[in-house]
């Protein structure tokens, strides 16, 4: 049985999120406690046992993170909820931790609920990702990613990150210092991520950050050189827009 905390200042909210688990999951999982703002769910959270908490953001007296940081420990699973925000968003996509947007589907519940019940140590491995989230967040800046692989993940910045190549259906991360990470997601994700952090999708199968990129050249049929000196593709319809940027 999984046991659930719902912090939210919108009472209408906490019914809601409360209504839909019971709905979808009432066989396996219980709602133990609920409270309207950070005070009310720090004591919560310290005198109740549960393995995952939905938190909001912003409340009257603080948010979320704010809460998070005054517990020694979280051994217990998180998901954030909160209303649409750009910026958090993109915070919480970097660092790989698990959000709601409100008003949110049935659909979305159900597959971060079932992410939670597939990974049993998520809590343990969410420690690195939360810093990262705040760091991001507070920071009003994104300097980091977290890049999930088969050993579990690899914190970047993205000043160190060269390129990106697809490999199948997963992205490799060439780095400045010669490593490279094998991750498990596709490179129209990390397109998605980046090209508004400096990235640019020369090809296919090559996402680049400009700010290595070295030179173009042209008798390669067109190709770029990065600073670590790998020659890659650039497609002829993106040849154009790669002109644009530096002409």
């Amino acid at each position: 049985m999984l046991k659930i905390i719902i912090i939210d200042d919108e009472e209408d909210a906490r019914f809601l999120l409360k209504r839909a688990i019971e709905d979808h999951f009432g066989e396996i999982t219980k709602v133990v406690g609920e409270a309207d703002n950070c005070k009310k769910g720090l004591d919560l959270i310290q005198n109740t046992v549960f393995d995952l908490l939905f938190l909001d953001i912003k409340m009257p007296d603080g948010t979320g993170f704010d809460l998070l940081n005054k517990l020694d420990s979280k051994d217990f699973s998180v998901v954030f909820v909160t209303a649409f925000d750009h910026f958090a968003i993109k915070a919480f996509e970097f660092s790989a931790v698990g959000y709601l947007v409100k008003p949110f589907k049935s659909s979305e519940l159900r597959k971060t609920i079932d992410r939670i019940l597939e990974s049993k140590t998520e809590s343990n491995a969410q420690q690195t990702p939360f810093k990262i989230l705040l760091e991001n967040y507070e920071q009003t800046q994104i300097r980091k990613i977290v890049l999930p692989n088969n050993d579990g993940f690899v914190v970047v910045k993205l000043e160190e990150i060269i390129y990106v190549n697809s490999v199948r259906n997963y992205s490799e991360f060439h780095l400045i210092s010669g490593q490279k990470v094998l991750t498990s997601k596709p490179l129209i994700t990390y397109e998605n991520l980046l090209s508004d952090q400096g990235f640019f999708r020369i090809h296919h199968s090559y996402l680049i950050n400009l700010s290595h990129l070295k030179a173009f050249v042209r008798s390669e049929g067109g190709a770029v050189k990065m600073h670590n000196g790998d020659l890659l593709p650039v497609s002829r319809q993106k040849k154009g827009e790669l002109m644009d940027r530096f002409l």
